[in-house]
């Protein structure tokens, strides 16, 4: 990714437009519940550690137990969600400054 917009090849500004098209399309039920919600553990399953900062883990405790689930579970549910779609990069805060640009010059 490039550090301008004015930088950016037309690839990257087709990719750039792509991605911020398809994450101002995602609908409700995406966001609602993840697809199996993680309860597919009837396989051999491998423990992982995941470090989270202490906020983001009250967050996902709460979000668990809001859906029903472990967090274990609604991290799998996460995961398996991720990787069955198989969509581009999300977007992340490191975007931003991109996007702006690009709107500036859109409108």
């Amino acid at each position: 990714m490039t550090d301008s917009f004015d930088d950016m090849s037309i690839n990257d500004v087709a990719a750039l437009t792509e991605r911020i098209m398809a994450s101002l399309e995602l609908d409700a039920s995406q966001e609602a519940t993840p697809e199996s919600l993680g309860f597919d553990t009837t396989g051999t399953t491998i423990p992982r550690s995941v470090k989270l900062t202490p906020e983001l883990d009250l967050r996902c405790k709460a979000r668990a137990t809001e859906l029903g689930l472990s967090q274990s579970a609604y991290i799998r549910s996460l995961i398996e969600r991720d990787v069955s779609t198989r969509t581009a990069r999300p977007l992340t805060t490191a975007d931003l400054p991109l996007i702006l640009e690009f709107l500036r010059h859109a409108a």
